[in-house]
């Protein structure tokens, strides 16, 4: 299937999350002021998500079956999806316990209604529980930002753990070395905020570390895994400008397709998507 396509159907279940147990339906906001507010800010959201879906189905195919694990799950942005995209996988969720809308009726509702299984914990500090080798799939989805550096290796430790030989791990994150992050930097501001803890979830932080892709394929060959395919993109335009038509949206939307056409760019794109498979010994 080709990336717009998933795009269209992506999109629906994103808002959706939105409108069923986002922090919008607890603040009582409209279903047109939903629409509004979402209007092109959505698009980061449904790339990524798309992206993430092409790479998993291009590696596994779309008759994959087994066992799935989304780690940081969220509104499932990302979890329903797959279990729509993959369908022969049985997906498991996992969150941090201080996410506000954890145990509202309608989350845990749409996780039966997409046949997924939900698991609190937290994930610097306890251990996954699942046994050894049980995933064939592992999406692991802008959360390596938000981990202490000294709890790093026992979290990818963790998920070495319970992906079977010969499964899968796919993983996105900003891009440390961003054209973005490069000009903040020579403008001596800083690539990252303060490590404040997020509203909606005690206990979980703000960007703490961002990553090169050479980091993340070092990290990950020590525990086991090799790299099978990756890719840049930049699709942060749709938080950029107060509105759709500012101009500032569509400076980034030309940069956007300048990346795609010129190489040399690609690599200092702001998000970095990597799918690796497990090695057997």
């Amino acid at each position: 299937m080709r990336r717009a396509e998933i795009e269209g159907i992506v999109e629906p279940i994103i808002l959706n999350c939105l409108r069923e147990f986002g922090d919008f339906t607890a603040k009582g906001i409209s279903e047109e002021e939903l629409k509004a507010h979402t209007k092109g800010s959505l698009r980061p959201d449904v790339r990524r998500v798309s992206m993430i879906v092409s790479l998993a189905q291009s590696i596994l195919g779309s008759g994959a079956s087994g066992e799935g694990l989304e780690i940081g799950s969220g509104y499932a942005y990302l979890l329903f999806p797959m279990a729509k995209f993959l369908p022969g996988v049985r997906w498991t969720g996992v969150d941090h316990p201080g996410r506000a809308y954890v145990g509202r009726e309608e989350y845990l509702r749409a996780f039966r209604e997409y046949n997924c299984e939900y698991s609190s914990l937290d994930l610097i500090r306890e251990p996954l529980p699942f046994p050894d080798a049980h995933f064939q799939v592992v999406t692991f989805s802008e959360v390596l930002e938000h981990l202490p550096t000294e709890r790093l290796n026992f979290v990818l430790s963790e998920l070495a753990r319970v992906v079977r030989p010969g499964g899968i791990l796919v993983a996105s994150s900003p891009n440390q070395a961003s054209l973005e992050n490069r000009l903040r930097l020579l403008k001596g501001k800083s690539i990252l905020a303060m490590p404040d803890e997020i509203a909606c979830a005690k206990g979980v932080f703000g960007h703490i570390r961002l990553y090169t892709h050479d980091e993340m394929e070092s990290a990950m060959s020590k525990f086991g895994f090799s790299l099978q395919r990756s890719v840049f993109e930049s699709n942060d335009s749709g938080y950029r400008g107060a509105s759709a038509r500012s101009w500032r949206r569509h400076a980034y939307r030309w940069y956007e397709r300048l990346e795609g056409r010129v190489g040399i760019l690609r690599g200092m794109a702001d998000t970095w998507y990597m799918a690796f498979r497990k090695r057997a010994f």
